[in-house]
């Protein structure tokens, strides 16, 4: 075997270790961060136009498809754990922690994409990075459009829960 398999094989080594190390990394943070952080008219987690009232995700990216098959991983750490795979109850209290724990959820995986430039570190040819920033957007976009596309519809809820008292 030469030295480009070795070489290959343990930048496969380091960049799985790097992104795991990431990914609990931002999964464990933001249970550090104050609940007051976790409001959805922050800057971070408000709904946008351009999102359509969450039809943009129905529509553009099929979400109903396939929302449901992604591991939910918060539970995961064990810290502060809330199960958003599944919705028990109408209680504006529990939905508004459900709404919080998205904003939560979206965070970790939007820090992900602070580490990237650290990757290109060791990753210094085009190719490697690019390689980098198609894992970054694959492991993480799809979900943070589950966290936005459940928000829009839990406040949704949350507001028909308030008119109806």
């Amino acid at each position: 075997m030469n030295f480009d398999f070795w070489f290959f094989i343990i930048m496969v080594f380091v960049n799985s270790v790097f992104w795991v190390s990431v990914h609990f990394f931002s999964g464990f943070i933001v249970h550090f961060i104050p609940s007051s952080f976790y409001k959805y008219d922050n800057f971070l987690f408000k709904k946008r136009f351009w999102e359509l009232n969450g039809k943009l995700y129905e529509k553009v990216f099929l979400i109903k498809l396939w929302k449901d098959r992604l591991p939910e991983a918060g539970e995961l750490l064990g810290i502060n754990p809330f199960n958003k795979k599944v919705f028990t109850s109408r209680d504006p209290s529990y939905v508004r922690r459900f709404i919080l724990e998205t904003c939560r959820a979206e965070l970790s995986h939007i820090l992900p994409f602070l580490f990237l430039p650290i990757s290109f570190l060791w990753n210094n040819f085009l190719e490697a990075q690019l390689v980098m920033v198609i894992y970054c957007v694959l492991a993480n976009l799809p979900f943070i459009i589950i966290q936005r596309y459940n928000r829009i519809r839990l406040i949704s809820l949350l507001i028909k829960i308030h008119n109806s008292a």
